[in-house]
């Protein structure tokens, strides 16, 4: 098989006959002239995992040979991905599908890819990082899990008069303050603090009982400890990466050095990237050398 049918096939451009590449000449497709003259814009949501997943993207292509440049996501990340303003944009899938479907019910973990691949097809396409997991968590001090809050299940009175400190992300979504108050009786005050290391300070000074994370978030805490959830309450919310579809019929090679670090990261690499920032390190710098050690720079 060549390289480009491997990239369609193989390589986790998801749900085949969805992404569909648009016809040569329609609006968003660049011309391998227009591709390789004006740099490949990299997106990035303003996190700390965020940034160090858009440099490690930047880093194979330059790797490559192929110029590109960090861009803020914006907020009509949608419409810049089809037209070609942004070119690759990391994210997750059970945020994505939470933003993106008009269904209340989740799909199942297995179905879940295709399904958002689905939702924006045919302009974006969707490459998988699948050891990558961004999924919410609740977390608590050592010292409250050795009260016995250990689990969700005990949050329900416990939690009255007390504060959840809380990304943004965890406020609407099923998993997160709603899917506490109705299925779990929680009845926090809820403190929003975008900062995983400040929620993470909040707990640990005691001015937060509980603190929501996505798994992806280096906190500089330890001693943590994740609450059970019982009730399967948590939605997957796999790391992916989205791709202008035109950009892989244009530069299948790019595309496959992108996808070369979706399938090498973990959560674990991804946790001690940042670690690593906040011992004193440049992004960039970080991201360049765990490429170099990967063999993807």
């Amino acid at each position: 098989m060549d390289r480009r049918g491997f990239l369609l096939g193989a390589t986790a451009l998801l749900a085949a006959g969805c992404a569909r590449v648009p016809p040569p000449g329609a609006p968003g497709s660049p011309t391998p002239s227009d591709a390789t003259a004006t740099p490949l814009a990299i997106g990035q949501d303003g996190t700390p995992a965020g940034a160090m997943l858009a440099q490690l993207v930047l880093g194979a292509l330059v790797g490559k040979g192929r110029e590109a440049a960090i861009a803020t996501q914006g907020k009509d990340w949608q419409a810049a991905l089809g037209h070609g303003d942004l070119s690759i944009l990391p994210a997750y899938a059970g945020t994505l599908w939470s933003s993106l479907s008009k269904s209340d019910e989740p799909p199942a973990a297995k179905k879940l890819l295709g399904e958002v691949a689905s939702l924006l097809a045919p302009d974006v396409s969707v490459l998988a990082m699948p050891d990558v997991d961004g999924s919410l968590v609740w977390r608590v001090t050592a010292d409250t899990a050795r009260e016995g809050i250990t689990s969700l299940s005990r949050l329900r009175g416990w939690s009255d008069g007390r504060v959840a400190v809380v990304p943004k992300l965890a406020i609407s979504r099923a998993d997160g303050i709603p899917g506490l108050k109705t299925v779990y009786g929680a009845g926090f005050d809820v403190l929003k603090a975008e900062d995983p290391v400040q929620r993470a300070t909040l707990l640990t000074n005691g001015n937060a009982a509980v603190a929501a994370f996505r798994q992806t978030e280096y906190t500089g805490a330890s001693g943590l400890v994740d609450l059970v959830d019982v009730e399967k309450l948590t939605l997957p919310d796999p790391g992916v990466l989205l791709v202008n579809t035109a950009l892989t019929e244009a530069e299948p090679e790019a595309v496959l050095a992108v996808d070369a670090v979706a399938q090498a990261l973990t959560t674990d690499m991804l946790l001690d990237l940042q670690a690593q920032v906040a011992g004193g390190g440049t992004v960039p710098e970080v991201a360049d050398r765990w490429l170099q050690e990967q063999g993807l720079a």
